[in-house]
């Protein structure tokens, strides 16, 4: 006895089979060519502008984030100062006159449109 596979049943495996296919080569396209390319903290901490602050930078903001998120975001110092507002609410230890010097070197070294 030979059992027959309806026609409806292959196309619906077919389809199944390629929809996957597509998913999972999207997420390889994903894994294998990253959008961007992120330099070791090292380059960045080479990088950044001398002046006051750049050390409470490196030690303070570089324990969590990696200093390119610095060079990406450009803020005034209102902008900055929400920023570091927003670490402490996370839990960033930092003493006020730290905090200051840092925002000041940020607004400094990395302001909008430039």
């Amino acid at each position: 006895m030979k059992l027959e596979i309806p026609a409806s049943f292959k196309l619906l495996r077919g389809s199944f089979f390629k929809h996957n296919a597509f998913f999972l080569s999207l997420f390889l396209i994903g894994l294998i060519l990253p959008v961007r390319v992120s330099w070791p903290q090292v380059d960045y901490k080479s990088k950044l502008p001398e002046g006051e602050g750049k050390q409470l930078v490196i030690e303070l903001c570089g324990m969590c984030h990696n200093l390119q998120k610095i060079f990406d975001a450009r803020k005034t110092e209102k902008e900055w100062e929400l920023s570091v507002k927003d670490m402490v609410s996370r839990g960033m230890q930092i003493f006020p006159e730290d905090a200051e010097e840092i925002i000041k070197y940020l607004a400094k070294s990395f302001p909008p449109g430039r």
